[in-house]
C-alpha cells in the first residue's frame, strides 16, 4: 500500500517537473529567467566550496610539512635524478564538454573551475602515481613561479588534483605549465582572456560557454618534472607533487596584459603574483620518462 502511494507521488512530481521543462525549452523568457537561476546556484555551491578548502586546509593545520618542501624552485635539468616510468600518464575524461566553466577573480589570481557529475570529473592516473587525482582548479600566475636552468617564464598555468583515496603519500597533485611570449597570439586561451575584463573586479566570477579542459591543457604522457612541494591560490597552501611539463607554450604580449588589468582586493592592478623562489634543500627533483 505504502509503495504504491510512494510511486503515484512520484509519477506525478516527475510529470509536473517534465511539464515545467517543456514550458521553458519553449519560452525565451522562462528559459533565461532558468538559465540565471541555475548561474547562480553553481556559483554559490562554488564559494561555499572555497569557503571549506579555506577551512580545511589552514596553513597552520599542514605547516610542518608545508615548511619543509616550500614553492616554487628553480630546476636545474642537468641534476633532476631521471626516473623510468612503468607506464605513461593517462588522462581521462579531459575532452568531456563539463556542464559549466567558472572562472572567479579572489584578488591573488584567476581561478577557473568545472561543474559535472563526480563519474565526469577529470582526473590523471598512471605515471607511477599512487591513485587517481582529479581536477579541481587551474590558477594561472604571472610571471611564472618556476623557472627552468634560471629562466623565467612570462606565465605557469597551475592545476591543481586531488586524489581519490586519503591513504597516499601525497594528497594532491599540480600540473604546471610555463608560457613564454612570442608575438602569435595562442588561441586555446580565447576562452579566458575573452571573459576577464567581466571578473576585473575582486571577488567577482562568470560563467563561460563550456569547453573541454584539452583545449586549454596539453595532456602528456611522459618526460616531466616532479617533486614535494606546495600550491596556492591565495585562499589556502597545501603540500603537493608537482608535475611540471617539460614542452614550453606561448602567449602574447597583448594576452599576457589582459591578465595584468584585474584588480585585487584594494583596486589595483596585479601586475606581478608569484612567490618568490625557495631553496630546494634536500629534496629531489626527478625528470620522469616513459
Amino acid at each position: 500500500m505504502l509503495l504504491g502511494v510512494l510511486t503515484l507521488l512520484w509519477n506525478t512530481i516527475t510529470n509536473y517537473v517534465a511539464k515545467f521543462m517543456d514550458t521553458v525549452y519553449e519560452s525565451n523568457y522562462f528559459m533565461a529567467l532558468f538559465s540565471c537561476i541555475m548561474a547562480t546556484i553553481l556559483m554559490a555551491h562554488l564559494k561555499s566550496a572555497t569557503v571549506i578548502l579555506t577551512e580545511i586546509h589552514k596553513p597552520k593545520r599542514r605547516r610542518s610539512l608545508i615548511d619543509r618542501q616550500p614553492s616554487p624552485i628553480n630546476i636545474v635539468s642537468c641534476v633532476a635524478y631521471k626516473t623510468e616510468l612503468e607506464e605513461s600518464l593517462r588522462w581521462y575524461s579531459y575532452d568531456e564538454l563539463p556542464p559549466a566553466v567558472i572562472l572567479e577573480n579572489n584578488g591573488c589570481t584567476v581561478i577557473m573551475r568545472i561543474c559535472c557529475s563526480p563519474e565526469y570529473t577529470p582526473y590523471i592516473t598512471g605515471g607511477n602515481l599512487p591513485a587517481n587525482y582529479y581536477f579541481m582548479e587551474a590558477s594561472f600566475k604571472w610571471s611564472s613561479e618556476h623557472s627552468i636552468d634560471s629562466h623565467n617564464y612570462a606565465m605557469e598555468m597551475q592545476v591543481l588534483h586531488a586524489a581519490n583515496i586519503s591513504d597516499v603519500p601525497y594528497e594532491y597533485l599540480t600540473v604546471s605549465y610555463m608560457f613564454d611570449l612570442a608575438q602569435q597570439k595562442n588561441y586555446m586561451f580565447d576562452q579566458i582572456i575573452n571573459n576577464l575584463a567581466s571578473i576585473r573586479t575582486a571577488g567577482s566570477a562568470i560563467e563561460l560557454p563550456p569547453f573541454d579542459l584539452a583545449t586549454l591543457m596539453w595532456c602528456f604522457g611522459s618526460d616531466y618534472y616532479s617533486y614535494r612541494g606546495t600550491y596556492t591560490n591565495g585562499n589556502f597552501v597545501l603540500p603537493s607533487l608537482w608535475v611540471i611539463c617539460s614542452r614550453t607554450f606561448y602567449i602574447a604580449p597583448e594576452q599576457l596584459a589582459r591578465f595584468r588589468d584585474i584588480c585585487d582586493l584594494s583596486g589595483r592592478n596585479i601586475v606581478w603574483n608569484a612567490r618568490q623562489k625557495k631553496p630546494l634543500g634536500d629534496r629531489c627533483v626527478s625528470l620522469n620518462c616513459y
